[in-house]
């Protein structure tokens, strides 16, 4: 996939000369859907925290084992809010492989986004994508309806790397709340979410508030505030753990030195069921 910068893809309303939240991590883990601004700023980020594309790996991996997870589980049915640009490995890819009568419906705030997933995923019926905003979920819950959600049969509802976007003004753990009100039994909710990175620099305190500031805030919080937006939920084995810790392959973590480094990831993901 070529860059960006040809502009074909991208809706008139998107001003390609400041950085933009998707295509910053989308650069940081070496995607191509980017413009100079925003590789600057993915630059400016991993020069004072290097171990930043590390992590978005990590959370990439993540995704993927979790969704293959759920559809192994037997979900047909699964809402990605917040998805970020598509990249190898996304979740509809994760369905080809292992559930191809799945229908995943892709949601973001973020109209590159979902101007890029629809460029993608034009001939894919069961796979779709639409603008909405995580901090209204009674609209999240109706357009994924309109889309061909039904949801009076489980649903995976996956809330990766997005809710660090929502501020405590917002009130996630009752965004969650309505979300689980919304589906029914046999259900699952996916969550990994950013937390404060460890030895952070001055530097890196300042790259981080820039970011903030041009892109979009964010709130790091405590593994505590992640377990409370499980509430109502039952988290599955092996709880709020690291990424790299969620149920890794044979293959992942067999050096000590790699044990050593995913502890060092300042993020918590799980997986819950609603009962």
């Amino acid at each position: 996939m070529a860059r960006s910068e040809d502009k074909q893809w991208m809706p008139d309303e998107v001003d390609p000369t400041g950085p933009n939240l998707a295509r910053v991590y989308n650069a940081i883990g070496g995607g191509t859907h980017t413009f100079g601004a925003d590789r600057e700023m993915a630059n400016q980020l991993l020069t004072v925290q290097p171990e930043l594309a590390y992590w978005v790996r990590t959370n990439r991996a993540f995704l993927a084992r979790s969704a293959r997870f759920v559809f192994e589980a037997g979900i047909r049915q699964v809402l990605d809010v917040g998805a970020g640009l598509l990249a190898p490995g996304s979740v509809h890819d994760i369905a080809a492989q292992v559930a191809p009568d799945a229908r995943v419906l892709y949601l973001d705030v973020d109209p590159v986004v979902v101007a890029q997933a629809n460029e993608i995923l034009r001939d894919q019926p069961l796979v779709s994508a639409f603008r909405g905003d995580l901090r209204n979920p009674a609209e999240v819950v109706r357009l994924a309806s309109e889309a061909g959600l039904d949801f009076t049969r489980p649903v995976a509802i996956l809330l990766v790397a997005v809710l660090h976007f929502v501020q405590d003004s917002d009130d996630p753990e009752g965004i969650l709340a309505r979300l689980r009100d919304a589906v029914p039994a046999g259900s699952y909710v996916v969550i990994s979410h950013a937390s404060r990175p460890p030895q952070l620099t001055e530097a890196g305190v300042q790259a981080e508030r820039e970011y903030s500031e041009r892109t979009a805030p964010v709130a790091l919080r405590t593994r505590e505030q992640v377990e409370r937006l499980f509430e109502g939920w039952d988290l599955l084995e092996p709880g709020l753990v690291q990424p790299p810790f969620w149920r890794p392959e044979p293959e992942d973590l067999v050096e000590p030195a790699e044990v050593e480094r995913a502890k060092g990831t300042p993020a918590w993901v799980g997986v819950a069921i609603k009962r």
